[in-house]
């Protein structure tokens, strides 16, 4: 019988919940309550779930998650605009590597069989420091490998220039000749037509509401840094970033750019104004948050970066409904 007890948080343990994360090897922003209620609030008919595993009376590992009816079948999924979720563990609590190994493995375990359990349909992308799933693939989860690029924010700003490909100097130095302004201002309205043009243009329906857009633009939660850096031509947007910060990690979080200042440089500019801002300052690490659509991993290794592996796990509850999600992805329009 396992020792650990897994149920839902309740609303007056949130705080605990956030503490935990904040000290997790695994815990990111989007493994915050305050980042799960804010996107809950924007996307209609879910329900933001945060599973514990408790030892006793103390957090042992947790599970997050955006829980939703499809087609008359419960899901855990991913929420939109949010690279991570699921899975939490407490730091090691052993000098030994093979108890740790252990431990982990039996919390995972747990949480496994609290999810197959209650959803047929589990869809998550596990935080890059989630590095051993042995577990979710011995449950019966399909696990595929994901990429995102991390740039070391513990080096100074010079030293990024130096080691970025030649292209992306020239290309930050075509848009510094431009004097455009660089500011806050970011006009929700602009923002999100702009955001959503990035997929009418390939001939996709935008997923992402504009609620839920400005959710995940107007957070602020338990962040501890939120920042907007927007290039403006007069009165036209060019493009911008909002950038949300939270245990030393800096986020790439939403971006989206007018296709006509792209020549110009204006993508290359925004991620070199938030170089010189927070490198070699209090940062550890930058998150380019996906390498995973071609063209804009193409952009994104220029500056240097280092890929990073982490995982998006699935689990069906029967061989019928994983084949019915194999034929909704091949007629749906547009992508999750």
């Amino acid at each position: 019988m396992s020792k650990f007890l897994v149920r839902e948080i309740e609303i007056h343990e949130r705080d605990s919940w956030d503490e935990f994360v904040a000290r997790s090897r695994q815990g990111t922003l989007f493994h915050t309550s305050g980042w799960c209620e804010s996107l809950v609030r924007a996307t209609p008919g879910s329900r933001g779930v945060i599973v514990g595993c408790y030892e006793g009376h103390e957090l042992a590992g947790g599970c997050v998650f955006l829980e939703r009816e499809r087609f008359g079948v419960r899901t855990a999924v991913t929420p939109l605009l949010t690279p991570y979720s699921g899975f939490v563990l407490d730091r090691p609590v052993s000098e030994k590597f093979s108890d740790n190994t252990s431990r982990a493995h039996a919390i995972l375990e747990s949480l496994c069989d609290y999810l197959v359990e209650r959803y047929p349909y589990v869809n998550l992308c596990l935080a890059p420091q989630l590095e051993d799933i042995r577990p979710l693939q011995q449950a019966g989860f399909r696990i595929s490998p994901r990429f995102t690029y991390y740039l070391n924010l513990r080096l100074s700003a010079e030293e990024h220039w130096r080691r970025f490909d030649g292209s992306v100097r020239r290309q930050i130095k075509k848009a510094e000749r431009q004097e455009w302004e660089i500011s806050s201002r970011l006009p929700l309205e602009i923002a999100y037509e702009l955001f959503a043009g990035n997929f009418i243009r390939r001939g996709e329906a935008c997923p992402v509401s504009r609620d839920l857009f400005v959710a995940a633009v107007e957070h602020r939660g338990v962040a501890l840094l939120r920042e907007i850096r927007a290039v403006w031509d007069g009165n036209r947007l060019a493009g911008f970033v909002v950038l949300l910060g939270f245990a030393r990690t800096l986020y790439y979080a939403i971006a989206a750019h007018d296709p006509e200042y792209l020549p110009q440089g204006v993508s290359s500019l925004l991620v070199w104004e938030i170089l010189k801002s927070h490198s070699g300052v209090e940062w550890d690490t930058f998150d380019f948050v996906g390498a995973n659509i071609p063209s804009i991993a193409r952009f994104k290794e220029n500056f240097n970066p280092r890929l990073q592996l982490y995982f998006q796990v699935e689990y069906y509850g029967s061989s019928l409904l994983k084949l019915g999600k194999e034929i909704l992805d091949r007629i749906q329009i547009s992508p999750r």
